[in-house]
């Protein structure tokens, strides 16, 4: 925690030597490592946590009730005496599990949270490379208006290249085994924008359970243990795409999820193959819609009437795929990643996605050919 709050205040030297030097070097090489087994560690110590947490429940029932209490009065004095000791010895290895877990967390990965913001990045990448003096850029609601408008042609003219189901519903140029082998690519055409996500890292892993993990709401997970990126390969194919890039932001030292957001978009439009780019400018056409319809609620009904049929019954349909996975499990997920991202310095919690948008507007106001 005192690693953690010094490194809060000098995110210069965070960004510097631990995100793009310490942590690149260790991230590749845990990937590496754990690039070997073919399937996920991530979700494989999940399930050996929950069988660890049944067997010391287990355990504790039984080591205290295998003797008799009173046998242990003499030594303890009472009854009350002995189930508080024994208590104390459990909690004392628990809390000293806990703390050892989140040391390394805070060291293997937890520390890019207190990096340089990636707003601040894309501007002085610019100045460096256009010999720029910019320290900061405005938009207004025009702007965001203007984004709308340029995702939504963007979302109808690539739709119209992509393949589709039976359904008439967008489906990606492979299954997700083909999609994660080719997710790299996006990541090779932004070097020249965003060198920081350069890096030989191993490929991101899919999730067998990925059925159970609809029921938390959770489309992917970086596991900073094994420098994995996990990926749930049960939601539609319109955002697989996107999501396997936004988990390898993660793997790239970004942490905060509007950040890997960002760069999802930005890696999956520059990705040579259009079922990347379809589900680039998806993925950034929800989020800037939340953010108009909340900032001029008439220019977002007149602008999205112009969404062609075919990215609309897309949309639906992902609408429909996730009704069928609300509930209890879902809400409890979305408290716990709240409570994850404000323990990690991110205020706003989950609200912090919509700041996605942020990074799009600066972004094309710096490259607004692009």
């Amino acid at each position: 925690m005192i690693l953690n709050f010094i490194g809060s205040k000098f995110p210069d030297l965070i960004d510097k030597y631990y995100s793009c030097f310490i942590n690149k070097f260790t991230v590749q090489v845990l990937s590496k490592i754990s690039g070997f087994f073919p399937f996920s560690l991530y979700e494989v110590t999940m399930y050996l946590i929950v069988f660890s947490i049944l067997l010391f429940i287990i355990h504790i029932i039984i080591n205290t009730f295998k003797n008799s209490i009173y046998s242990y009065r003499k030594r303890y004095g009472s009854r009350r005496h002995f189930f508080i000791s024994v208590a104390k010895n459990y909690i004392l290895n628990i809390l000293s599990i806990l703390s050892i877990a989140y040391f390394l967390f805070i060291v293997l990965w937890g520390l890019n949270y207190n990096r340089v913001p990636l707003q601040t990045t894309l501007i002085n990448n610019y100045n460096l490379s256009f010999n720029k003096n910019i320290s900061s850029v405005k938009y207004n609601a025009k702007d965001l208006a203007k984004l709308y408008n340029f995702l939504i042609n963007k979302a109808n003219e690539t739709r119209k290249s992509v393949l589709e189901n039976n359904k008439g519903v967008m489906k990606a140029n492979s299954d997700y085994k083909g999609i994660i082998d080719r997710a790299k690519l996006g990541y090779d055409n932004i070097d020249n924008i965003l060198p920081q996500t350069v890096g030989s890292y191993a490929n991101p892993k899919y999730v067998l359970s990925s059925n159970l993990m609809c029921y938390t709401g959770i489309t992917g997970i970086y596991f900073p243990f094994t420098g994995e990126a996990n990926v749930n390969v049960a939601i539609p194919d319109i955002y697989i795409p996107s999501t396997v890039i936004h988990e390898m932001a993660h793997q790239r030292g970004f942490a905060s999820e509007d950040e890997a957001n960002f760069l999802g978009y930005l890696a999956s439009i520059n990705h040579p193959d259009i079922d990347f780019n379809y589900s680039g400018y998806i993925l950034a056409l929800n989020h800037t819609a939340n953010a108009l319809y909340k900032a001029d609620y008439d220019t977002y009904v007149t602008l999205t009437k112009t969404m062609s049929d075919d990215v609309r019954r897309d949309l639906i349909n992902n609408n429909q795929f996730w009704d069928k996975y609300e509930g209890k499990v879902d809400e409890i997920s979305n408290q716990f990643n709240d409570s994850y991202l404000k323990a990690n310095g991110v205020k706003e919690g989950t609200a912090s996605y919509g700041k996605m948008v942020d990074l799009l507007l600066t972004y094309y106001k710096l490259y607004p050919e692009k």
